[in-house]
C-alpha cells in the first residue's frame, strides 16, 4: 500500500467510524501530530510501528462496532527456520472462519491466512455500503479475488440470506458474442440465485453480499445487471473484482495494490511480499529452509513485482529450481510455469493471467501498451506526451490512450502532486517477449 492509500484508508475508516483524530490517537497511543501529518500527506515515509497501531486501532474499532463481523482472532504461527524469529505482536492477523454451505454459494475463499492484506480487508469491511457496489481493481495477479472473498467470509455473519458468489470467468467475452456474454452471465446469476425470492413485493430487503468476480471481460453486461438487482432490492450489497470499473453503475473504487517489497509489516520483520513466499514454499517442501536466504528472497519478490500470483507461482517452482536460478534469471517468466490444480485457467499460472489481461485490450491499446513498456520504470505525464505511443502522429492523443490502460489495471499510477506511470515488471516482461 502507497502513501496515497495509506492517506485514503486513514482518513476513510477514522470517518467511517465516527473517531475524531483526537479520538484516533487515544485509541492508538500514537499522536494527533503524527495522526494529521499522515493524513496531509506531510510524513512520506511512515514508521511501521505508527502505521501498525493505527491500523490495529482502527481495525479493533470496526470489530467493537459490530460484534458479528469477524470470527474470532488467530494468530498464525511461523514455520521454524523459515521466517526470521518474530518480534513483539503487533496487531493480531485474523482469519475468517470456512462458511457452511447453506448460507455460501459460489466460490469458496481458500482457508489459509492471507499475508499483508490487512489494511485492505479494513477498508473492504467498513466501506461497503447497501445499494452502492464496492469495485476492487488492480493488476493481473495482484489478489483481488483472494480479497473479495475472504472479506466477504468475515463478512458473512451481517446477512441473513448469506453471501452469494458470481463467478464470470468462463463466461464468453462481449468482444467475441455480446449476445451470448449476456445470456451465460445471466443464468449463472440465477443459478445462484435459485431458492430464493427475488420479488421485491414480497422480499423488499435482501440482506445478502452478492460478489461479482471477474467481471472486466462482460463489464457492460454486469453493469446491467447490477443496476437491474439494485433497482429491486437497493439494499443489496455488493463487491465486484474487475480490472475496470464498470460505467454508468455510481460505485466506489478501490484499487489493490501488489504486496509491499520494501516496508517490513506485520510480526515477522519482513516484507509482506516475501512472507507470502516462505509461506507458500513450506506449504510445497517444508524440508526447505530458507531463513538464511531472506535479501534473495526479497529480491526475487521485487523483480516479480510483488503479485501475489506470480509469488505463489515461484513459490511452487522451488519444488525443482534453486532459489538463485529464480533470481539470477534475466527474464523469470518463462520458468513460473507450474500451474495450480483447479480454479479458472487464467487464475493457473501467471503467464496466462498475463495473457488474459493483454487479449482484453485492442490493437491501439497494445501498441501503446508495447510502447510504454518500453518506457523506463517508472515515467511522468511529460514522457507519455512526448511522442504518439499508439502508432498514431498526435501526442495529444496520448492522455486518452493512457486513460484507457490505466482503467485496464496494465498501468499503474502512484498519484501525488506529481503523477508517476510504471508498467506493472511482469506485465512488461510479457509484453516484450511477445511478437509486435
Amino acid at each position: 500500500m502507497d502513501n496515497n492509500q495509506l492517506r485514503s484508508m486513514l482518513v476513510t475508516q477514522r470517518k467511517m467510524i465516527g473517531w475524531s483524530q483526537e479520538q484516533l490517537a487515544e485509541h492508538s497511543t500514537v499522536s494527533v501530530r503524527t495522526i494529521r501529518n499522515l493524513e496531509t500527506g506531510v510524513i512520506k515515509n511512515p514508521r511501521r510501528s505508527s502505521v501498525e497501531l493505527l491500523v490495529g486501532a482502527l481495525f479493533s474499532a470496526a470489530t467493537d462496532r459490530d460484534a458479528t463481523l469477524l470470527s474470532q482472532a488467530v494468530q498464525s504461527g511461523a514455520p521454524a527456520g523459515l521466517l526470521p524469529a518474530r518480534p513483539e505482536p503487533g496487531p493480531p492477523t485474523r482469519v475468517a472462519e470456512l462458511p457452511d454451505n447453506a448460507r455460501w454459494r459460489g466460490l469458496r475463499p481458500k482457508t489459509d491466512i492471507t499475508v499483508g492484506r490487512r489494511a485492505d480487508l479494513l477498508h473492504v469491511m467498513t466501506a461497503l455500503r447497501p445499494g452502492r457496489p464496492l469495485v476492487l481493481t488492480g493488476p493481473a495477479g495482484v489478489g483481488k479475488t483472494r480479497l473479495a472473498l475472504d472479506s466477504a467470509a468475515h463478512l458473512l455473519d451481517r446477512f441473513r440470506d448469506g453471501v452469494v458468489v458470481l463467478e464470470l470467468g468462463s463466461v464468453t467475452p462481449e468482444g467475441v458474442d455480446p449476445a451470448a456474454a449476456s445470456a451465460q452471465a445471466q443464468r449463472a446469476l440465477d443459478t445462484l440465485f435459485r431458492g430464493f425470492d427475488r420479488d421485491p413485493r414480497t422480499n423488499p430487503e435482501l440482506q445478502m453480499l452478492l460478489v461479482v468476480d471477474n467481471a472486466e471481460h462482460v463489464i457492460d453486461t454486469v453493469a446491467r445487471q447490477v443496476r437491474a438487482l439494485l433497482e429491486q432490492h437497493p439494499a443489496l450489497h455488493i463487491v465486484i473484482t474487475s480490472l475496470r470499473a464498470p460505467a454508468g453503475v455510481p460505485a466506489d473504487l478501490w484499487e489493490v495494490s501488489p504486496l509491499s517489497v520494501d516496508r517490513p509489516d506485520g510480526p515477522y520483520g519482513c516484507p509482506p511480499a516475501a512472507e507470502l513466499f516462505c509461506r507458500r514454499v513450506h506449504s510445497v517442501a517444508p524440508t526447505l529452509d530458507l531463513g538464511d536466504q531472506m535479501p534473495q528472497v526479497v529480491e526475487l519478490c521485487r523483480r516479480l513485482g510483488g503479485l501475489a500470483l506470480a509469488i505463489e507461482n515461484a513459490a511452487v517452482r522451488m519444488r525443482s529450481v534453486p532459489l538463485h536460478v529464480l533470481v539470477d534469471e534475466y527474464r523469470v517468466l518463462p520458468i513460473l510455469g507450474q500451474e495450480e490444480v483447479g480454479g479458472l485457467s487464467h487464475h493457473r499460472s501467471l503467464h496466462r493471467s498475463l495473457a488474459w489481461a493483454y487479449g482484453l485490450l485492442d490493437e491501439r491499446q497494445r501498441r501503446a501498451l508495447r510502447r510504454l513498456s518500453r518506457f523506463p520504470e517508472e515515467f511522468s505525464i511529460d514522457d507519455v506526451r512526448q511522442q504518439p505511443v499508439d502508432g498514431g502522429r498526435e501526442p495529444s492523443r496520448n492522455l486518452d490512450v493512457l486513460a484507457e490502460l490505466v482503467d485496464f489495471s496494465v498501468v499503474q499510477v502512484k498519484r501525488g502532486h506529481q503523477y508517476a506511470y510504471r508498467v506493472p515488471r511482469m506485465m512488461r516482461e510479457y509484453v516484450n517477449a511477445i511478437p509486435a
